[in-house]
């Protein structure tokens, strides 16, 4: 028996692998998956039925080249190089030739097209109190949707449904797990898985799952693979979120809003009830005011006021009314003494009056050695008239 040391055997397959029809191929394929990490190069999964192959395409290289999509069939141009780090062949391309879509991906389009028009689309519960999960138990999916649901609404009751997410025996294993929860008092289910390759997500494009999430009297939510991934999975689904985080994020509302809208809330209840509070005290004093005003005691106090008021202007007008009457009494008083007789009488002016005493204003109304009386300021005089002097 010959033994021969593992890197013997590498540079053996090296050396096989550096034939000259290994260095110049065209390679028609189906691309599986695309990867461009911060170094700029493309690492391609390259597929043709079961057959997969790793590529890679230098940066120096690519920045020449079309960027392929995943899923579109290609020719590509390159050499078969072994990686003997990782045990790999891979084919190491410098040009790449779009055919067209391939078979697999032209198929795939046709089913997300038939199913699309089965999806139900049903509202997803606001606030779930128990959601189930259908994914691999030892995955990273299925820590992210733990994590999120935890930190935005650790309420919720979550009932694992255990299931293969690739491989032959997946799409069987993903219907199980959802007929497995569909007998659960659920409100919501999710079915979630990793990204990885479109070789990795191949489970979730059979008619298999599709069938079963349409058959499941709960409502679904897929978050398959990365943001640019669609599977047929996500076509029949109730909701489809970008990634698992996205689909527990979809499933659940954030505690923090809650909070803040309770809070809000609150704050609300508590001004509209201070304002009715006011209101209605307002409304009391007013109808206490009200009440009191018409309280016979008030009604009498406010008469006698109104009496008092009525007895003082009637007070004030007679005092101006008498006022008034001393005023013209004295006017008329003034006038009377300057018409007195009497008071002229005292200028030295007499008064002469016949014997009938009818006032003598000439002299022809009297006759000689007629009686006539003089009244003086101080009395009067009996004479007779001697002599008239016209």
């Amino acid at each position: 028996m010959q033994v021969i040391a593992l890197n013997d055997l590498a540079n053996i397959i090296k050396d096989v692998l550096g034939n000259p029809l290994m260095s110049d191929l065209w390679v028609e394929a189906e691309i599986a998956s695309f990867s461009q990490p911060s170094s700029g190069h493309w690492y391609l999964g390259l597929k043709d039925g079961d057959t997969n192959m790793r590529a890679a395409c230098w940066r120096g290289v690519n920045q020449r080249l079309k960027r392929p999509e995943v899923g579109a069939l290609v020719h590509v141009h390159g050499r078969v190089d072994f990686y003997p780090v990782k045990g790999e062949v891979q084919l190491i391309i410098d040009d790449i030739r779009d055919v067209g879509m391939s078979q697999s991906q032209a198929e795939l389009e046709r089913l997300i097209a038939q199913y699309q028009a089965l999806t139900r689309q049903r509202p997803i519960p606001r606030f779930p109190r128990r959601i189930g999960i259908v994914t691999s138990k030892t995955g990273a999916a299925l820590q992210d949707v733990l994590k999120t649901l935890t930190n935005r609404y650790p309420c919720v009751d979550v009932v694992l449904s255990h299931t293969l997410v690739q491989g032959i025996e997946a799409p069987s294993a993903i219907e199980a797990a959802l007929a497995a929860l569909a007998v659960e008092p659920l409100d919501v289910i999710l079915v979630v898985r990793g990204g990885g390759a479109a070789e990795d997500l191949a489970a979730f494009n059979s008619e298999i799952v599709a069938k079963a999430i349409l058959r499941s009297p709960i409502p679904v939510i897929t978050g398959i693979g990365h943001e640019t991934d669609y599977s047929l999975a996500d076509a029949v689904a109730d909701l489809r979120a970008a990634t698992p985080t996205a689909a527990a994020t979809a499933a659940v509302p954030d505690r923090t809003e809650l909070l803040q809208h309770l809070a809000n809330l609150r704050y609300t209840l508590d001004v509209h009830i201070a304002n009715s509070c006011t209101a209605l005290e307002m409304r009391v004093d007013d109808a206490s005011a009200r009440l009191q005003r018409a309280a016979p005691a008030t009604r009498i106090a406010a008469t006698l006021q109104q009496l008092d008021y009525a007895h003082q202007r009637l007070n004030r007008a007679i005092d101006q009314r008498m006022r008034m009457a001393q005023s013209q009494l004295a006017q008329y008083q003034s006038v009377l003494a300057a018409l007195d007789p009497t008071a002229i009488l005292q200028r030295g002016y007499a008064i002469v009056r016949d014997e009938h005493g009818a006032i003598v204003r000439s002299v022809q109304a009297v006759g000689t050695d007629q009686p006539i009386s003089i009244q003086l300021h101080d009395g009067s005089i009996d004479a007779t008239t001697k002599r008239k002097t016209p």
